[in-house]
């Protein structure tokens, strides 16, 4: 049986998809967790010193 490029292609695709979602969420997480630590930041600059707590955020992580 001979595999094409496509089907090779297709093969490693599905073969590496969890570990590829994995990686996305992760830096997705990380994109979001430097949004808000700006905005953060921008509060403290500003002056605005209300809500200055820990916040009940969901960490990231795969599996």
């Amino acid at each position: 049986m001979h595999l094409t490029a496509v089907e090779a292609g297709l093969f490693l695709g599905l073969l590496f998809a969890p570990a590829l979602s994995c990686v996305l969420k992760s830096i997705a997480f990380r994109n979001r967790a430097a949004g808000k630590a700006e905005l953060m930041r921008a509060k403290a600059a500003s002056g605005d010193r209300e809500g200055r707590g820990r916040g009940t955020g969901k960490r990231g992580g795969c599996g």
